[in-house]
């Protein structure tokens, strides 16, 4: 009877930790795109971007005030192929925070960014996608960046 609960208890628990099959396809589409940007290949992340994309950070600027920073997507593909390999940089993805409705996700997604081996800055990925002609595209990615990564 005792292992009869024990195993039902891991059922509940597997099916409570799962992802379902729509934040599979949701998680690809992340993970491809970063998986171009750790091998310096703008054609493998564009085939995931939405053709509006925006790239937002949230920093500090010179002054030491926190600032909105929007990036040039084709300037930041740009620095990926030039510079990716030469600088040896990670974006390592925490985890996945997912929220979809319909043809709409929201993935929340802490990170660890590291620069020829050494950590250089941590924060937060949020990014938005939509589903059309079965698959999903990014729409927009707004990060943070901090350098007091341990708190």
């Amino acid at each position: 009877m005792k292992s009869y609960f024990i195993m039902i208890s891991l059922l509940f628990t597997a099916i409570s930790f799962s992802q379902t099959e729509e934040e599979y396809k949701v998680k690809y589409a992340i993970e491809t795109f970063f998986d171009g940007f750790h091998q310096s290949d703008s054609l493998k992340m564009k085939s995931v971007m939405h053709p509006n994309m925006t790239l937002q950070s949230i920093q500090l600027d010179k002054e030491g005030n926190q600032a909105l920073v929007n990036q040039s997507v084709d300037g930041f593909l740009k620095l990926v192929t030039q510079y990716a390999k030469a600088r040896n940089w990670e974006e390592e993805i925490q985890s996945f925070d997912f929220k979809i409705d319909g043809d709409m996700a929201q993935v929340w997604c802490p990170y660890m960014f590291y620069l020829n081996g050494m950590l250089s800055h941590c924060g937060a990925n949020s990014i938005q996608l939509f589903y059309k002609d079965d698959q999903w595209k990014l729409v927009s990615i707004l990060d943070t960046r901090r350098k007091n990564c341990g708190d």
